[in-house]
């Protein structure tokens, strides 16, 4: 008795919330009726009816014909009329997840090609063995430490640092040595392909590519015997011996890196020049014959 009680209090819930589902819903339609100057709404009866169609009551579905005309028709015009909306949503949402993968693929490429642009090209290559040869001091084909303390003893010989000056280069030399090459020890011998593979890594890094050519201004003070900031070609051929190069070399390229013709090179046009000959690629830049000229391509 108590379970029949509470089954017919519930099918009488369910029974006035759906009424009320349909009183709304038939509302919305009379509104799009009235602004279609149709006929009047359905009735009540006719909700009932409806509500029967769409298996409320748990009756069985009644087939259309038995709703008034109007009512069918103004069912059918919502229903397609929702259907329509979902679907430009579906329809918009797919555009936009298609632009989505298509913008995340251009920003994917992009940066795919800016990873790669430091370091991979053949000119860079051949600039970084010139460098490796001017470097391997004693000419045996790999750079050691002893190299790296060779060419730093050339240019303080001239005499020309102060103790102070000269003691800093050397800590630079060092460090540059420790950073790039690991260890000091005398098994810890770069080969050219090591060299080329360690700047590589170094250039990439972008706290560490800051730190390229730290020793450059301690080079140009070197050389810059009077003192007066810049360089002329009698200096820069001295610059070049230290490097053990010949003034032929000096000669043809200053007259590349004298840019604007006035005989004379700052230290700011020094270091950057020195400094561009590691980290561009362009071939065009003059900075490519800084260290003298290039190597033969491999």
């Amino acid at each position: 008795m108590a379970f029949s009680i509470v089954s017919r209090n519930i099918l009488r819930t369910s029974r006035e919330i759906l009424e009320r589902n349909m009183a709304a819903t038939v509302g919305a339609l009379q509104q799009q009726l009235t602004a279609a100057s149709l006929p009047p709404s359905p009735t009540h009866s006719d909700c009932h009816r409806l509500l029967l169609v769409t298996g409320g009551y748990g009756a069985h579905p009644l087939l259309w014909h038995q709703m008034p005309t109007t009512a069918v028709q103004a069912v059918r015009k919502y229903s397609k009329k929702s259907a329509g909306a979902a679907r430009l949503r579906r329809e918009e949402e797919s555009d936009s997840d298609a632009d989505s993968d298509d913008e995340f693929e251009q920003r994917r490429q992009k940066t795919s090609s800016k990873r790669s642009e430091r370091g991979d090209s053949a000119f860079w290559r051949r600039k970084m063995r010139t460098l490796h040869r001017i470097m391997d001091v004693n000419h045996d084909g790999v750079i050691s430490f002893d190299d790296f303390n060779l060419l730093a003893k050339r240019f303080n010989d001239l005499g020309h640092l102060t103790p102070e000056v000269a003691a800093e280069f050397n800590d630079v030399i060092k460090q540059t040595w420790e950073e790039q090459f690991g260890e000091i020890t005398p098994y810890n011998l770069v080969t050219a392909e090591q060299f080329l593979a360690d700047l590589h890594h170094r250039l990439n890094d972008k706290k560490m590519a800051k730190r390229i050519g730290r020793f450059l201004p301690y080079l140009f003070k070197a050389v810059d015997f009077d003192h007066t900031g810049h360089l002329d070609l009698e200096q820069y051929k001295l610059f070049f011996r230290c490097l053990g190069l010949t003034e032929d070399d000096a000669a043809v390229s200053f007259a590349v890196i004298d840019k604007n013709g006035d005989g004379q090179l700052s230290l700011k046009e020094f270091v950057h020049l020195g400094r561009q000959f590691f980290l561009t690629e362009d071939d065009t830049k003059i900075s490519k014959m800084f260290w003298g000229p290039l190597v033969a391509d491999h």
